[in-house]
């Protein structure tokens, strides 16, 4: 996670030196999130679009090759080349959110390196006197903000320097009064509503973006709603293994997504796109018979045959074949032994040339 979390980290940085609140940071960081891959959305939408007008062709292909499952991969190649389709191209928003939340996990797990910027050794030390007086503990650094903003538990730095303590005192690690460095566990406490919120927020921002793109909701019902239910039950499993700030994240960026797909539909109607590529498709099929009638013609010029107009020919019924000639054994051997005996007096032939000897004729007797 390190790897995700360490540039995500500087801009987390940035933004909590300006507010000076790790939660409105936490939320201003998931608004830029949602700005930046914005043109990917875009992209997403029109790809929703361009699969829907693909579908009926796409169920075609797999009906005509139902039992020849490489041919229909070739035939389905041939179509998304033919009119310059890339099926993987609307998941990329989808997967560039993985590397996204699991930066934002390390951030959350480790402010004391992310935000405060404290050295490791420093860290390290303060880790230390947290093991000793509290045992082996899952979130250290989570822990050693608790505790030194903790007036009872402070007296345990004592061998800090000050100026460690202030910063970390001065951390602002809250939102709207919630600790975002606790993972919420079920009771009657309000960090319980974080997870819950997580999943609801999930599945609203799923409905939306299915009924802002109505083709692909009919050509793939059962995928589209299998991942509508799953989702939302995934994201309450994950916000009760992660701190709040987690689920926090989580909340903001399903709001902003169903909020993206209002958006998106009004400025790139699918619809519209879709009128767009089926003349697009239109065309290309057009391109493609005239070029097929050009090469034909040109065969005609040139006196030869269309391979459509060649005549075939038609299998004659059993009772018109031609009844097959008897066979003649002696025929058919005098026939071989013709032809050993042309390749003997050839090979004869040229031994005489290359060694300057008389040509002997070849006998029935050179034959047996």
């Amino acid at each position: 996670m390190r790897l995700f979390g360490t540039p995500l980290g500087w801009i987390m940085w940035l933004i909590y030196a300006v507010v000076r609140n790790y939660g409105i940071a936490l939320i201003l960081f998931t608004v830029l999130v949602k700005i930046a891959i914005f043109p990917l959305s875009i992209k997403q939408q029109k790809s929703t679009a361009k699969m829907a007008v693909f579908q009926p062709k796409i169920n075609e292909i797999q009906q005509k090759y139902a039992n020849n499952k490489q041919k229909q991969q070739e035939e389905m190649m041939k179509l998304y080349e033919a009119h310059g389709y890339n099926p993987m191209s609307g998941c990329l928003p989808m997967l560039i959110q993985f590397p996204i939340l699991f930066g934002v996990i390390d951030v959350v797990y480790y402010p004391l390196t992310h935000i405060l910027h404290l050295d490791k050794e420093v860290i390290a030390s303060l880790t230390d006197i947290i093991t000793a007086n509290m045992g082996t503990v899952g979130q250290p650094q989570l822990q050693v903000i608790s505790a030194v903003q903790d007036p009872a538990k402070v007296g345990w730095f004592s061998s800090v320097a000050p100026e460690i303590l202030e910063k970390i005192q001065g951390f602002d690690y809250t939102l709207l009064g919630l600790d975002l460095g606790q993972v919420p566990t079920w009771g009657w406490n309000w960090l319980v509503l974080v997870p819950i919120l997580a999943g609801v927020t999930s599945l609203a921002a799923s409905i939306v973006s299915m009924k802002m793109s109505p083709g692909v909701e009919n050509n793939n019902n059962g995928m589209m709603k299998g991942m509508m239910y799953l989702m939302p039950l995934m994201s309450v499993w994950i916000a009760f293994s992660v701190p709040v700030g987690v689920g926090i994240y989580w909340i903001i960026s399903n709001l902003l997504a169903g909020v993206q797909s209002v958006v998106l539909h009004y400025m790139y109607n699918p619809e519209k796109y879709k009128e767009e590529y089926e003349a697009q498709m239109r065309a290309e099929e057009e391109r493609r018979r005239q070029e097929r009638e050009e090469r034909r013609k040109k065969r005609r010029e040139a006196g030869l045959a269309d391979e459509e107009e060649r005549p075939k020919k038609k299998k004659k019924p059993a009772e018109e074949q031609p009844a097959a000639p008897a066979r003649d054994p002696h025929a058919e051997y005098l026939t071989a032994k013709e032809i050993n005996r042309r390749r003997l007096a050839e090979a004869r032939r040229r031994d005489a040339e290359k060694y300057g000897e008389e040509y002997v004729e070849v006998t029935d007797d050179d034959l047996r």
